[in-house]
């Protein structure tokens, strides 16, 4: 039997995890979900994962933030990130997410993903 591969997603919104969880549910992947940063960086500490889909604005620690303690650790420096955000983002924001060494994002989405727009 094939290892599952483990994606973190990160968000507070319930509704928001439930629709990522939606979309990514496949028997190749184990999907933790977390509610904040703060939590987000506990999975980190028990477990490997491949990616991390994370909401920018959480309150709290926001997703730059916890981005910024994911680089500052050796375990989870490499690991892939990929900003999510429902508002708008600047231009420095994108740069900001990248500098944090963001694969992607933030994406602002409305409904319909062809529409997605950095």
């Amino acid at each position: 039997m094939e290892e599952k591969i483990n994606i973190l997603l990160v968000d507070d919104n319930p509704q928001n995890l439930m629709a990522l969880e939606a979309v990514l549910t496949s028997p190749k992947y184990n999907l933790v979900l977390a509610d904040s940063g703060k939590a987000a960086l506990r999975f980190l500490l028990q477990q490997d994962f491949a990616m991390i889909l994370m909401d920018v604005q959480m309150p709290d620690m926001d997703g730059y933030e916890t981005a910024q303690h994911i680089q500052s650790s050796e375990k989870t420096r490499g690991v892939p990130i990929i900003f999510m955000s429902a508002a708008h983002r600047s231009s420095e924001d994108i740069t900001k997410g990248y500098k944090l060494q963001a694969i992607d994002g933030p994406k602002h989405c409305r409904g319909n993903h062809s529409r997605c727009r950095g």
